[in-house]
């Protein structure tokens, strides 16, 4: 009984000595599976990345420009501000002289040829006038002022001078200004033509930048627009200037031309 019992230990040696060997294969296999893929993803990762930064090299090569355009707008409109004031004891009382005035200031305008719509009340006040100690305090009431402002708009520069002559005439105490403007329909015209060529200025400045590095412009990655400096600017250049006086002793009134200009700043793409 004891021989077979070593016997069938050996037995068991041998098998376990297989089943050990086998068990290191099978490992040794799965090691060598799992660092390949290993290697693979490492390769995918690195692959990625390097296409990663050569988009992003790509991207850091930018040329960034500014263009500007620059145009000379005649004033196409005109605001004159005309007014009256009335100083009486009662409110009543300067409310009608300022009123009577105020109506011979429009019929007088209109008899000039101003026409209805180019005419508006732009304020009307009524304030009363006191008496004040030396500690700066109200120690009465003297009287009322009335105070009428009318405004007329027009594009017809011819009369400017006749008008404000004849608004004065007729009992105008206050010219409060004469303003010069242009239109917004004109505006935009040159609007739309100031933003070509600025563009145009900015291609030319990149063309030449880019040439000189040896660098070639492939796109554009960004562009904007800056219309903030857009409004009219008067130009003080008499040489541009022209005075719509009809006769020698009219008020002499002078309109000019107003400076207008758009900036664009453009980022382009090289290689």
């Amino acid at each position: 009984m004891s021989n077979l019992t070593v016997i069938n230990l050996k037995n068991n040696d041998g098998s376990l000595v297989i089943l050990f060997l086998l068990g290191l294969g099978l490992a040794f296999a799965f090691v060598t599976l799992v660092n390949t893929k290993s290697i693979e993803v490492l390769a995918q990762v690195d692959l990625y990345d390097l296409h990663n930064k050569t988009q992003l090299a790509s991207y850091n090569n930018t040329l960034y420009v500014s263009g500007i355009a620059t145009d000379k707008v005649s004033s196409d409109l005109v605001t004159i501000s005309i007014g009256v004031q009335s100083t009486n004891k009662s409110a009543t009382d300067a409310l009608t002289s300022n009123s009577k005035i105020a109506n011979e200031i429009i019929s007088s305008l209109r008899d000039k040829g101003v026409k209805d719509n180019e005419i508006s009340t732009s304020q009307y006040t009524i304030q009363p006038n006191y008496n004040y100690s030396e500690s700066g305090n109200i120690v009465n009431t003297t009287g009322f002022t009335v105070a009428n402002i009318l405004t007329v708009q027009s594009s017809n520069f011819n009369n400017i001078s006749l008008w404000i002559d004849s608004a004065v005439s007729a009992g105008a105490n206050t010219i409060n200004g004469v303003d010069f403007r242009v239109s917004d329909k004109t505006l935009e015209s040159f609007r739309n033509k100031l933003i070509e060529q600025a563009i145009f200025n900015a291609k030319q400045k990149a063309d030449i930048a880019s040439s000189a590095i040896g660098s070639t412009i492939i796109g554009i990655k960004s562009m904007l627009v800056d219309t903030d400096r857009f409004s009219p600017m008067p130009i003080g250049n008499p040489i541009m200037q022209k005075s719509f006086a009809s006769e020698d002793l009219s008020t002499p009134i002078i309109a000019g031309e107003q400076e207008v200009s758009i900036t664009v700043q453009i980022v382009y793409l090289l290689k």
